[in-house]
C-alpha cells in the first residue's frame, strides 16, 4: 500500500509547525505549502491524498484553491478547510467551494487526528476494493492482464455501479 500523503497550506508560520509536526508523529507522508497559490501548485503536479488548508492565506485563499480543484477535474484529495470563521454562512460557504470538511481554529488535534485516520482507512479500503474487483474482472474475463487504459475504464465502470 502506497503511504498516504497530507499536504498542509497554511501561512502562519506557528500553525503549519504544528500541523506538520503532528502529520510526521502520526505517520503520514507530509507535503507542506505556505500559500494558496503554491497549493495549487503543489496539487498540480504531486498526488495528494488529503489537503488541510488555511481559509485564509496570501496569494489565493484556500477557498479559491477548493474551487479550483473542484472546477478543474483534478484527482481532487479529500480537503479540510481550518479557518477561525464560525458562522454558519462561512460553513456553507466552504462546502459550497468543494471543501470535505470544515475545522475551526484553534485545532483541535486529537480530533484532527482522528478525521486523518478515518480517511486514510476509508481510502485503504476503497483501493482494496478496487484491486479486488479488479483481480475478479482479470479472472471471469480469462484476460491475464490489462493494459492502463483498460484498467482505468473498468475503474470508472465500478465506481459508477458502486454509487
Amino acid at each position: 500500500m502506497k503511504p498516504f500523503t497530507v499536504l498542509i497550506a497554511e501561512d502562519d508560520l506557528l500553525s503549519r509547525m504544528v500541523l506538520e509536526r503532528s502529520v510526521v508523529q502520526w505517520g503520514y507522508q507530509l507535503v507542506s505549502a505556505t500559500n494558496g497559490e503554491s497549493a495549487r501548485d503543489l496539487l498540480k503536479s504531486r498526488m495528494v491524498d488529503l489537503c488541510i488548508m488555511a481559509w485564509e492565506m496570501p496569494k489565493m485563499s484556500g477557498l479559491a484553491v477548493c474551487q479550483w480543484l473542484r472546477s478543474n477535474g483534478v484527482n481532487a484529495p479529500y480537503v479540510i478547510l481550518i479557518t477561525s470563521r464560525d458562522q454558519p454562512q462561512d460553513i456553507q460557504a466552504a462546502y459550497e467551494a468543494g471543501a470535505d470538511d470544515y475545522i475551526t481554529k484553534p485545532c483541535d488535534l486529537k480530533y484532527l487526528r482522528r478525521r486523518i485516520a478515518t480517511v486514510a482507512e476509508k481510502l485503504q479500503r476503497h483501493e482494496a476494493w478496487l484491486q479486488q474487483a479488479r483481480n475478479q474482472a482479470r479472472q471471469e474475463s480469462g484476460i491475464a492482464g490489462l493494459s492502463p487504459l483498460d484498467i482505468y475504464l473498468s475503474d470508472l465502470r465500478l465506481m459508477r455501479r458502486k454509487s
